[in-house]
Order: C-alpha cells, then structure tokens, then sequence
C-alpha cells in the first residue's frame, strides 16, 4: 500500500483543528505559526480528501496528477524543521496549492503537463511555469495539477466546460447529479472553465488554494461557480512563461481561494509592493468606495452558452438589487445600471483573428519546453488527434476547430496592429475608461458571464470574484466580478474584504458537507459519466 493511503488510513479517525472544506490558507497560517498543525498534517488531510472525491466517492474528477507522496512528505518535512528553525519564506510557508494543468512542472516534481490533451499525456517540463516556482519559492507545496478544459478552452466547439482527453469530465461539488448531458457546453450543471478543476478542487477542500490561466473568463467563470474569491491580474502583471497561452492581448493568470486575506497574501508573494503588503488594503467597510453596477438584465449570458431558468434569473436580478441596496447603506457610493460598451460582433471577428495567429506560436513556445511529447506544432497537434480520433475527439465532446483555425488563419502585420489597437481602444478608452470617468466610480461590477470578462480582457484589466448566492433549482453559486483598471489590484481587494465582512459567509457543498451523513452517497443520483 503506497505510504499515502497508509497515512490516511492511520488519520481516518483523528480530528483535525479546522474544516477541510472551508478552511482558508490564512487560516491554516495561523495553526501552522501557533503550531497547531504542521504542513505534514495538512499534506496528508488534503491527500486524503482528494483519495475520497476526486476518483471515488463524489467522483469529481478535479485532478490530473499528485506530485508522488514520499516527494510531498519529504517537503512537508523540511519546510516544518524550517519552521521550527524560525526560517520562514514567506506568510505562506508551508501551505499546500494546486496549479491547472496548462503550467509546467519540472521533471523534479514528477507530474506530467499535458494540457489535457492526450497527446501530451506523458510529456514533462524541464523548468517550472515562473507562477508555480515563485510560490515554490516562497514556500508553499505543490500537491498535484488540476483538470481543465482541454487546451485551455481553445481546442473547438461541443462538450461542456471542464472536459480534457487527459481528465475527463470534472463535476462540480454544488450540483447533486453532475453535469446534465442535455445542458449547454457551459451551463448551470458544469464547473465553467477553463480552470474548471482548480476551482472545484479548492470548493471541494482538495487544496486551500489554486493557480489558474484566463483568456477570457477561463478563471472567473469558475470561481462563479464555485463560489470562491479568485483575482485575474492585470494583462502582463506577472511573467505567463511555463504557461499554455491562446494570445498574449489577453492572457494572464491568478490566483482562485476562499477568501480576499487569501488573495491579498498570494499577491504579496506574485507582484509584491515596495513598502506595503496588499493585505493591508484589506478593508472592513464599504465607507467610501465607488462602485458602479450593470444591470445583470442587460448582461446576461446568451442562450447558446448558459440555458435560460426564468425562476433563476429572477433570483439574480432580486439578489444583485439587494446587494446593491445593502452596499449603498454600508457607505459606498453607488451607480446602478451603468452603461458599458458592448463586446461587438466586429470585436469578435478582429479578436478571433488575432488569436488564431498568435495561438499557433504559443502552443509552440509552450511545447518547446516539454520532454517526452510527441507533438511540438500545432500542425502536429491537429494530425496527432486525427490518428488517435477516438481518444482525442469523441462523438459528441470537443472538435478541434480552434486548433485548425489556428494553422489556417494569416493576417498582415499590418492588420494585426491595427486590430490589436482597436481592441484596446474599443474596450479600454471607449469601455471600461470611459464608464469609470462617466460614473465617476473606482471599480466595475457585475455578473461574471454575459461578455464582461471579455471586455475587461481586451482592456488588459484584473478582475476579481466574490461570492453571492446559490441558485435555488440546482445549487449551484453564482457571484460578482469586480473590474478595476489596470495595476489597480488594490482596488478589487478592498471591494472584495468590504464584500466578505457585509454578506453572509460562502457555503462548502451540501454534498460534500452531507457525505458521510447520507452513507457516502450524494443527495440524488450519481454524476453523468462521459
């Protein structure tokens, strides 16, 4: 028996000092400095709850790969002598993380890369991504990978959300059931994505924390839905190399937890500020913010990506106004129904085009760094998955369109430039900027789907998540992004720790919470299996 399942085995029965699904990393922080935990112990409680939901009990399916347990043993180990020696590396010394599986990890760590995609399967990176070796750095112990939409999102169209050749399909913890094979590619039943397992494996107590890539909404949308507080940085904030990019207008990446000190500490470790730490943005009051709003109405996703619930949207709409109401009260000054340019067709045709360019390029810069794959071209890529068809494209999940557009499709430099720059000014100057200065407001929010995501990617701007409420016909989440402008990270954290100190705490998954209670068995059926 691997010595892990051991260590579970000889745990089952021992309390811990806190609630895997809903402690957060400031708060094993604080057992860990007032020794009430060592990072040992915690290795082994998350170990242990990936053992019981990712492939058996609430079968989630949120993990590609563990780091091999002697490997996190023998860290935990040393960074608890460290801490016992006063050498602490940083605030976050100690705590374990997930990383999405479009991040290398060195041959040292022993888990593959793959991007989901099953010509990668074995494939492994002769250097961290500079996200996962800065956290490294500081400390922190990385457990293993998290599934993903295969490619980062960008492989083609069909299937749902949270789907790779490599992983499967990941479920959501909210949603008794899984996935509705009838629901939309990214309906009310899927994880979102593309950092779908990030996420699910941070609501489902799997890790405290979690790295994730966006291009557009591939880290917010899950955080929606997994009612977590999660942070896309501002485009070109910290270095994107190790990480699989669709085009380099919008990529960024960030961090997905279960509360703002938790995001505020990662930034101290990631983008860190001279003189000051961003946990000291951390606010108790909405006193003196201003926030401008959307009308959640009027940004609603389309039907072709989330399925229309009258009895759902009813509920938004009345819980945004409330919030809005209970925020205004709190101090805040507030602008409802702000106008904000639309993402327009015209902006979808330029931004395809220029990603369709660029993608071929990233894939490759991202390849050349891995060992053992079979494919280091897009060109390759495309023909690897046409030989392997059944594993690689199944009936009924994802197409590779995306990737065949990128062989096919040029562009001038010429045009590039001149889109790139229209993109910019259409959802910058003429958008975001625009409204700020219209409404005279320091942040944006909104609903995290219906196309604002894709206005703030195109801006380069961060953008956060908090949690608000859970729909009454499935259970699952849905919240708030907040958009700031750019290198204003700051911002989104007092919104967010205003945010957390006036409404009601985030909830863990009833199921998981109700696991052992109902006999190991979720509160209805099974999850569809694909």
């Amino acid at each position: 028996m691997p010595l892990y399942l051991e260590l579970f085995r000889w745990r089952a029965t021992e309390s811990v000092p806190y609630d895997i699904l809903t402690v957060t990393a400031s708060e094993l922080r604080v057992l860990l400095d007032g020794r009430k935990v060592t990072s040992t112990d915690l290795v082994s409680a998350f170990l242990r709850q990936v053992q019981k939901h990712n492939k058996e009990g609430a079968q989630l399916n949120c993990i590609n790969s563990l780091v091999p347990e002697r490997t996190l043993l023998d860290t935990a180990s040393q960074l608890d002598r460290e801490r016992a020696e006063g050498r602490l590396r940083s605030p976050y010394h100690g705590i374990p993380f997930v990383a999405k599986d479009s991040m290398w990890t060195a041959a040292a760590l022993s888990v593959p890369t793959t991007a989901g995609a099953y010509a990668l399967k074995d494939a492994t990176a002769r250097s961290n991504a500079d996200i996962i070796q800065a956290l490294l750095d500081a400390g922190m112990i990385l457990l293993g990978k998290a599934n993903l939409s295969e490619m980062a999102g960008m492989k083609g169209f069909g299937g749902f959300a949270g789907w790779s050749a490599v992983g499967g399909q990941t479920q959501t913890p909210y949603v008794a059931g899984g996935v509705d094979p009838t629901d939309t590619w990214i309906g009310s039943s899927t994880p979102g994505g593309s950092s779908s397992g990030s996420a699910v494996a941070v609501a489902a107590g799997m890790a405290p924390v979690a790295l994730g890539t966006e291009t557009d909404g591939s880290i917010l949308v899950p955080s929606d839905r997994g009612g977590l507080y999660s942070l896309k940085l501002t485009v070109g904030k910290f270095s994107t190399r190790g990480t699989l990019g669709y085009t380099p207008i919008s990529d960024s990446l960030g961090p997905m937890t279960k509360s703002p000190e938790d995001v505020a500490t990662l930034l101290d470790i990631l983008i860190p500020i001279e003189g000051k730490a961003h946990r000291e943005f951390l606010v108790d009051s909405f006193a003196g913010l201003r926030i401008g709003f959307l009308d959640p109405a009027v940004w609603a996703p389309g039907p072709g990506a989330v399925r229309p619930n009258e009895d759902f949207v009813r509920q938004v709409n009345d819980e945004v106004a409330d919030a809005i109401n209970t925020i205004e009260r709190a101090g805040a000054l507030v602008k409802r129904n702000i106008t904000l340019r639309r993402f327009s067709s015209e902006d979808d045709r330029m931004f395809t085009q220029i990603a369709s360019v660029d993608y071929g390029k990233e894939f490759a810069k991202f390849a050349e760094g891995l060992d053992n794959a079979p494919v280091k071209t897009m060109e390759e890529l495309v023909a690897f998955n046409k030989e392997h068809a059944s594993l690689c494209l199944p009936p009924g999940i994802y197409g590779h369109e995306i990737l065949e557009d990128a062989i096919m499709t040029q562009l001038p430099a010429a045009k590039y430039l001149e889109y790139s720059q229209t993109l910019r000014k259409n959802n910058k100057d003429l958008g975001i900027d625009k409204a700020l200065e219209e409404y005279e407001v320091d942040v944006i929010m909104g609903t995290p789907t219906g196309r604002s995501a894709t206005v703030a990617a195109l801006a380069g701007y961060p953008v956060g998540t908090v949690p608000l409420g859970y729909a009454r016909f499935n259970g699952r989440p849905y919240g708030m992004a907040i958009i700031a402008r750019a290198n204003e990270e700051h911002l989104i954290l007092k919104v967010m720790s205003a945010w957390e100190a006036t409404f009601p705490k985030r909830r863990a998954p009833p199921m998981l919470v109700n696991w052992d209670v109902n006999g190991g068995k979720p509160e209805s059926s099974g999850h569809f299996r694909l």
